[in-house]
């Protein structure tokens, strides 16, 4: 069973990937829940806030360093157009997974189809919400910055947090659905031979 899961999983043929997949994941879930346990303003607080809020920004400029990897590895492996050819309004990928699941089937990844849309959405909504949460961390701790502004990008993070909140649970949930598809699929294909 764990070489069926194990084989399931997302990018069997880029370990690299694969991993750098996970650990973004794992971080992104961490910020996730630790973000209810932060403050912007450490004075006075417990050791534990502040110790969950160190947590964060570092992890935070983990990820984005992460996902700038992810992205350079992404353009790098596949190109520019395999995952925005939207961009450049070519549709006909999207279009063609869409007649896919119109008819039940799951379509493979491929340039331009929903997948790579997908993966490159989620990859710049990670670089825009740590991006902006970094901005804030330079911007709050350096003195004579402009009170107005740190507090604009602060309130731009909280909002860019909702996309890659929501791009996780998405992601994870229609990830769990296609692993589990491929699992059972791969079961029903042993037993038919």
């Amino acid at each position: 069973m764990n070489s069926q899961l194990r084989n399931a999983l997302p990018h069997r043929d880029t370990p690299f990937f694969r991993l750098l997949h996970i650990i973004v994941a794992v971080l992104v879930l961490l910020q996730i829940v630790n973000a209810n346990f932060i403050e912007s303003e450490l004075d006075g607080e417990s050791e534990l806030t502040i110790a969950i809020t160190w947590f964060h920004f570092i992890s935070g400029f983990a990820l984005l360093t992460l996902g700038i990897v992810m992205l350079i590895w992404m353009l790098t492996q596949r190109g520019f157009r395999y995952y925005f050819a939207w961009l450049m309004l070519d549709f006909s990928g999207i279009a063609e997974d869409f007649k896919a699941l119109k008819s039940f089937r799951l379509p493979e990844a491929h340039a331009g189809g929903v997948a790579a849309l997908i993966q490159g959405l989620g990859v710049l909504a990670l670089l825009g919400v740590a991006a902006c949460g970094g901005l804030w961390f330079v911007l709050n701790t350096a003195s004579g910055a402009p009170v107005a502004l740190t507090r604009d990008v602060l309130h731009l993070h909280k909002f860019l947090t909702v996309f890659i909140e929501t791009y996780f649970w998405g992601h994870g949930a229609m990830g769990l659905f296609h692993i589990f598809l491929t699992v059972r699929e791969n079961r029903n294909n042993s037993v038919a031979h």
